[in-house]
């Protein structure tokens, strides 16, 4: 079992990759989803643990699924 800390890591390195494989920085994922670009980028050090909606909204601004950000 992966512990909050290590969950949080993977979830952000996932959203780096799917985020850089649409060639999209920061502010552009932040701005299309409705939220900060400092957000985005705690969330993709693994500093935040994001909640499912958070998930679902950034996944919606990449145009992609929602359990491609999982690690699972």
């Amino acid at each position: 079992m992966l512990s909050k800390e290590k969950l949080a890591q993977a979830i952000g390195k996932k959203l780096k990759t799917a985020r850089e494989n649409v060639d999209m920085s920061q502010e552009d994922l932040a701005y299309r989803a409705g939220f900060y670009r400092t957000y985005i980028g705690h969330i993709e050090v693994g500093r935040y643990m994001p909640s499912a909606y958070t998930l679902y909204k950034i996944a919606k601004a990449l145009n992609i699924s929602s359990d491609e950000l999982l690690p699972f």
